[in-house]
């Protein structure tokens, strides 16, 4: 099947500071100064009658693909050339209504349930997402130790929906943290590592202990205090990088980001995206580093290179 990963929008219903908005290489305190931007629908529907894709994977970066102001005429376009939306949200959008009569297979990708929720999700009316789930097809729940306790809470409530366990994002190898968008940091949270779990199964990972509840640790005092002041850097569009032949072998996925270009792999689509907003400084990237190391050069590869857009 012929797929076409797209992010759409940088607009977003709600806000997380595990996720990119409010977590990148320098940057942790509150929610990053995304400018809210729509891929252009008429330049979008031109490249995908070029490619003629069988799917299209919604996912955003920053933002929510059910923010995209041109969802419905996405929806009508996708549906006149019989491709399949799938269409990966955070639940707790307005939209839903919207696009209740198309045939979009929506994916929650969640952080916390009925038990937990109000350390995961501090801001937000956590009912909203309850209220959504009625359009829901699959749940990704993200796990760390703290939200263990709402692991038969999820599945017994979503009986009639699928749900993937995965590895919730993390920072400094077992640790996230949980920031409003304001900059107020609130608590920590840790990964599965101490457990060298391997598993992600319902079943495994209900015998694990889960009485942990998050709080604000001295590890995470000591890694946070690096963070108060973010680098003033340039957009990657404008800044000026050193060429480095750095080898990423990503896999081959066609991608788009909201501001139109073109990427073969969704992994380089996302640090490009994320290095839009001028919160990095490349002169602080480790080398020595694998992971920084392959950072570099996607933004050598995207400043360097020719830039090819939709």
């Amino acid at each position: 099947m012929k797929q076409i990963f797209v992010d759409p929008t940088s607009k977003n219903c709600m806000f997380s500071s595990l996720e990119p908005q409010g977590s990148f290489l320098f940057h942790r305190f509150g929610k990053r100064e995304i400018p809210q931007e729509h891929l252009d629908i008429s330049k979008l529907k031109l490249f995908l009658d070029s490619q003629k894709p069988e799917q299209l994977i919604l996912e955003s970066v920053f933002g929510d693909p059910l923010e995209y102001k041109h969802i419905v005429e996405l929806a009508d376009y996708c549906k006149d050339k019989s491709i399949q939306i799938i269409c990966i949200t955070n639940g707790f959008s307005d939209n839903f209504i919207n696009v209740k009569e198309y045939n979009f297979y929506f994916i929650f990708k969640i952080y916390a349930f009925t038990e937990t929720h109000k350390y995961f999700y501090p801001e937000e009316n956590f009912n909203k997402l309850i209220d959504n789930l009625v359009y829901c097809n699959k749940i990704q729940y993200n796990i760390y130790r703290e939200n263990l306790k709402d692991l038969e809470n999820v599945n017994n409530f979503s009986k009639k929906l699928e749900v993937e366990f995965v590895r919730g994002p993390l920072v400094h190898l077992n640790i996230n943290h949980i920031i409003s968008s304001k900059g107020k940091w609130i608590c920590d949270v840790y990964g599965l590592h101490d457990f060298d779990v391997n598993d992600y199964n319902y079943e495994s990972l209900l015998e694990l202990p889960n009485n942990f509840t998050p709080q604000q640790t001295m590890e995470g005092y000591h890694l946070l205090k690096n963070y108060v002041k973010p680098p003033f850097g340039t957009s990657i569009e404008n800044a000026v990088i050193y060429k480095a032949n750095v080898e990423n072998n990503l896999a081959k996925q066609k991608s788009i980001s909201y501001k139109g270009h073109i990427f073969d792999s969704v992994e380089e689509r996302n640090i490009i995206t994320n290095t839009y907003i001028p919160d990095w400084d490349i002169t602080l990237l480790n080398t020595d580093d694998n992971y920084q190391k392959s950072i570099v050069g996607m933004l050598s590869k995207f400043s360097n290179g020719k830039k090819e857009s939709i």
